[in-house]
């Protein structure tokens, strides 16, 4: 429904960033801000004199959102178009309100329920054995997404410091996902990889990666998600993910399961300060997108436009008109999830894996389990457990990671072997 619409105009996507996650609305390029409020207010439930609309993301954390008014209702602004106001296709717009209200079903969703299918998922074969039409996917397959502060901290700060944002970097999310879908991220493991500007490689299944699977194992956590930054190389101004990106975040969902989440971690403008902050954004790719990378849909080649995925075959879209096409908008495949943060049950003081600098050594073990304290607290860090996991077995590794995370004190026998390989003196 686009109650901004023009004749022979052509059509925007406007995310619109809540505390509540990430929407999307469509508008015709000579949509007024005013009309863009109205629409908000009809799709969404938020009337228009509780809108607080800017293009700084510091209003979603602000104490203070009136001072960000640089979309502000009135005559300043209210007759200007969008595009005026710096607002194009793709352009994230943040909102902050006071009114309760449930994240809107979109009206692809919608169009779902009409027909029976529930969330594009229960469907998918009998719209495959018909013809295909891409559907947005309302809601994600997760509440939530929450990550340790250190660990998310420890992330982009080599993301950023060491390799500034030049390659992309890639890591595993081990925590929790609970029966109400919130996903809990405790730690991140790095594998051996090599990055690219636009990609990286993973060697998967080496012997490292069972080992940090069993140590995660014996944490209480499992591989819940995965996280990658984009780089700032090559300006993204019209898509948010590439086809790379996309046809990744298929496989590993398909692999792990329709509740595994995937952070990427994005370097954005400030608008005010004219700084880059580093942002956590989390999306999963919705069911249906999984579907046809299941089914090898997917194409090798690549698409001219990087925001799209070609296809083998040609599905359905609506784009005012319904069209034939075999290239799809990887936007429509992108459903938000909203984020959270919290201080996890482990450390992540210990270097981590795989990294250009700094390299683990033996002297970091021995900072670690020198001192006083009990001795199993000392070890309570993934990346320490993994270094000791090389220079122990797999069942002497798996106890003194349960006495861990049971917090019992570890047997005296490997405490020895510990502070032996650590060089510590007794």
């Amino acid at each position: 429904a686009n109650s901004a619409a023009h004749p022979d105009t052509a059509a925007m996507l406007i995310r619109l960033r809540t505390r509540d996650g990430t929407e999307r609305v469509e508008v015709d390029d000579k949509c007024t801000l005013s009309q863009l409020r109205t629409l908000i207010e009809t799709q969404f439930g938020v009337p228009t004199n509780d809108q607080t609309l800017s293009l700084d993301q510091g209003l979603l954390m602000s104490k203070t959102p009136e001072a960000h008014d640089d979309l502000k209702s009135g005559r300043k602004n209210d007759g200007k178009q969008l595009k005026a106001l710096k607002i194009e296709h793709g352009t994230i717009v943040y909102m902050v309100y006071s009114v309760e209200r449930k994240v809107t079903t979109c009206t692809a969703a919608s169009h779902n329920d009409t027909r029976g299918l529930i969330g594009g998922k229960m469907t998918l074969n009998a719209m495959i054995a018909a013809q295909t039409r891409i559907e947005t996917q309302e809601a994600p397959n997760v509440e939530s997404l929450s990550i340790d502060g250190h660990a998310a901290n420890g992330f982009q700060a080599y993301v950023n410091g060491t390799l500034g944002f030049n390659q992309m970097r890639f890591g595993w999310m081990y925590g929790t996902c609970d029966e109400s879908g919130e996903v809990r991220v405790h730690c991140v493991y790095e594998p051996e990889q090599e990055g690219a500007e636009d990609s990286f490689a993973l060697v998967e299944d080496s012997d490292e990666d069972t080992r940090a699977d069993s140590i995660a194992e014996s944490l209480g956590m499992t591989k819940v998600g995965m996280v990658f930054n984009i780089t700032t190389t090559k300006e993204r101004p019209d898509y948010t993910l590439s086809a790379f990106e996309v046809r990744t975040m298929a496989k590993y969902q398909s692999k792990y399961g329709d509740k595994f989440v995937t952070a990427v971690v994005m370097m954005l403008e400030d608008e005010d300060e004219g700084t880059p902050q580093v942002s956590f954004e989390p999306f999963q790719v919705s069911n249906q997108c999984v579907k046809l990378y299941d089914d090898g849909w997917f194409h090798d080649e690549p698409c001219e436009n990087p925001g799209h995925t070609r296809l083998t075959k040609e599905v359905i879209v609506a784009d005012k008109v319904s069209k034939d096409v075999t290239e799809v908008d990887n936007d429509r495949w992108l459903v938000p999830v909203k984020i959270l943060d919290h201080e996890g049950p482990w450390r992540n003081k210990f270097p981590v894996e795989n990294r250009l600098h700094p390299v683990q050594t033996v002297e970091d073990l021995r900072d670690a389990v020198s001192g006083s304290g009990q001795f199993y607290a000392k070890l309570a860090d993934f990346h320490l457990l993994l270094f000791l996991s090389k220079h122990l077995d797999a069942n002497d590794m798996a106890v003194v990671a349960v006495s861990v995370a049971e917090r019992g004190e570890i047997p005296e026998g490997y405490q020895l072997i510990i502070n032996s390989l650590a060089g510590v003196g007794f």
